[in-house]
């Protein structure tokens, strides 16, 4: 009777069904307006049994113990814990919000840079690195949409539309060019420092240089590889999309086995390119195979510093390093190739803005003995516009179509090389002399390319482009965006179906079976993919700057300290160590920005035999 009482009270039974007012349930002269049992009217026996039995039957279904639940109150203790953790964590971000404002908050979710930041005098190459990883990710994100091998004309491999012409293909189709411009920049980053202390002389300063640079170069290059790679071959095997198509292994154990492997592939970037395979890591989509790379044309750089570190001539520089990119030419090592280009510029660049900058502050007087001819402003401009044209010709040259070779099947060192209008007046008579067969000739063309966007954006206006905040901002998440833009494009890829619907087109069509009287819709339907791809590579490149490329740079300090500690205290100059190139966090290759406070190009004495 005492549990029918208590059902009563909740005006349901036990199973939960309503239970039907009873008139004699009020007692207005109790103290708790409930009736007094005795006072209940009697139930039949066996409509009692039957409601007893329905309630036990209810508890064992739920697993509930009626007359005693145990594990009730850890449930509701860990209920009320999440609700804590959910209202505290939205009290904090509701407060943050308020306190950084609308803008502020965007600025906080993209990590964009703040106004006003100081900018170095070499900030223009985090600009131009950003660009180069934007049309990274531009050119793979094409997939699906063009064929981007394509050239412009009317003969075969080609196609008349407008969109393939010179120029405007660059914009879509140069993504081979943006690497070689990535190891262009990294070869004149990783120099400008060491070389100004070469035209000094401060050989301690040198040497302390390279050992830093080659101590944290490793742990800034391969770290973020590390830790994105391991993150996506378990979030893969939990289900998401995988960048590229593979087997899982049977067991977690042997997945993480295949992932060390893989990465350990990576980190000896030797005997290439007899071990191009080794280098395509499965689990981030194969995007990484440029690091070990980096890896590789940093080593040359260092070790070719090294050697230059008590030379005083830049034309004997220049020499010997003319001489080693033709090796590299002969061996087929087009990476050395264009790192050493990049070390050429950067020697270039010091030397002629330590004279100018001589210059301008000599001018020349009556009792003078040595005369200096003035700076004059048109041969500025004129100079300016000659650099311009030379990064016109780059961003020309970067648009390459994809080459065809086709050979002669008695006579492998017999080919020719497929046309490829406006571009046959270069490709032809390279191929004519024989240098395609057994080289990559497309990469040697593409890193000059690289070499004359570099020169051009130094030497011209355009510097002042890659300065502005935007590109900045591309520049800080340059890494985070070259790294992680194929894995996101896996996840995303599935949301193209409804983009082709919505535009009137048949999604189970690709893009080269589209009547071409469709592209416009089509090229509709691209834009509207490529709106929240653009805002969910920077959101996640920001946020792989902040945790993952950062941390990275900090531990590469840290390892260098502690190495630098064991055995005895650190000299002066080990302690006072100055910022490098190689580490800072806006580098997609892990080049950054240098300290330039250090020595001013002012100070610097320009080379009596300098041109």
């Amino acid at each position: 009777m005492s549990n029918f009482g208590s059902e009563r009270k909740s005006g349901r039974d036990a199973v939960g069904d309503p239970v039907e007012p009873d008139l004699h349930r009020y007692d207005h002269s109790g103290s708790n307006g409930y009736a007094r049992q005795d006072d209940l009217p009697e139930r039949d026996e066996e409509e009692l049994d039957a409601r007893e039995g329905r309630s036990l039957m209810h508890d064992i279904e739920l697993g509930d113990d009626t007359f005693e639940n145990d594990g009730s109150w850890r449930q509701r203790l860990r209920a009320s814990g999440l609700k804590a953790f959910i209202y505290i964590t939205w009290a904090n971000l509701l407060r943050t919000i308020y306190g950084l404002g609308f803008f502020g908050t965007i600025r906080a979710i993209f990590n964009y840079p703040e106004p006003g930041i100081k900018l170095r005098p070499t900030a223009w190459l985090d600009g131009l690195r950003g660009l180069a990883a934007f049309e990274v990710f531009i050119f793979h994100y094409d997939d699906g949409w063009i064929d981007r091998s394509l050239g412009w004309g009317n003969i075969k491999f080609t196609d008349p539309a407008w969109y393939r012409a010179p120029f405007i293909r660059t914009f879509y189709a140069s993504g081979d060019g943006a690497v070689c411009l990535f190891f262009a920049i990294s070869g004149f980053a990783l120099s400008y420092k060491v070389l100004t202390l070469i035209r000094t002389q401060q050989h301690e300063k040198i040497l302390a240089s390279l050992s830093s640079s080659v101590f944290r170069r490793g742990i800034r290059l391969y770290m973020p590889v590390a830790i994105e790679t391991f993150i996506l071959m378990i979030v893969c095997r939990m289900g998401l999309p995988k960048p590229v198509g593979y087997d899982s292994a049977p067991t977690l154990f042997l997945e993480i086995q295949n992932w060390a492997l893989s990465f350990s592939r990576l980190l000896m970037p030797l005997r290439y390119p007899d071990r191009w395979d080794k280098i395509i890591d499965k689990y981030d989509g194969g995007i990484s195979w440029t690091i070990p790379l980096e890896y590789w044309g940093s080593l040359v750089v260092y070790v070719t510093l090294l050697m230059f570190s008590r030379t005083r001539s830049r034309r004997v520089r220049l020499a010997i390093t003319t001489l080693i990119i033709l090796t590299a030419f002969h061996k087929d090592d087009w990476i050395a190739a264009v790192f050493l280009l990049g070390m050429s510029y950067a020697d270039y660049k010091i030397d002629h803005e330590a004279g100018l900058k001589a210059e301008r502050s000599h001018l020349p007087t009556l009792g003078d003995p040595k005369r200096r001819k003035p700076w004059r402003p048109t041969l500025g401009r004129w100079r300016s516009t000659f650099f311009f044209a030379v990064f016109l010709f780059g961003f020309y040259l970067a648009g390459l179509p994809g080459g065809r070779m086709v050979h002669n099947p008695d006579d492998p060192a017999d080919y020719h090389i497929e046309s490829r209008p406006s571009f046959d007046w270069i490709t032809q008579p390279i191929a004519w002399m024989g240098w395609y067969f057994q080289r990559q000739m497309d990469r040697y063309i593409l890193s000059f390319a690289g070499l004359a966007l570099l020169m051009g954006t130094g030497e011209s206006p355009v510097r002042r482009l890659m300065e502005t905040r935007f590109v900045q901002y591309l520049g800080r998440i340059s890494f985070g965006l070259y790294l992680c833009h194929i894995f996101l494009h896996a996840w995303l890829k599935p949301l193209d179906w409804h983009y082709k619907s919505w535009v009137g087109l048949d999604p189970a069509l690709t893009a080269a079976e589209q009547p071409r009287a469709a592209h416009a819709r089509l090229f509709a339907a691209y834009l509207m993919s490529m709106a929240p791809a653009t805002v969910v590579n920077f959101i996640v490149g920001g946020l792989f700057e902040r945790f993952l490329d950062r941390p990275s740079v900090n531990a590469g300090r840290r390892f260098e300290e502690i190495c630098l500690a064991v055995g005895g205290k650190m000299s002066a100059s080990d302690g006072a160590r100055q910022e490098d190139p190689s580490d800072s966090s806006a580098d997609p290759h892990g080049f950054g920005g240098q300290e330039t406070g250090v020595i001013r190009l002012e100070d610097l004495p320009r080379e009596r035999n300098a041109p």
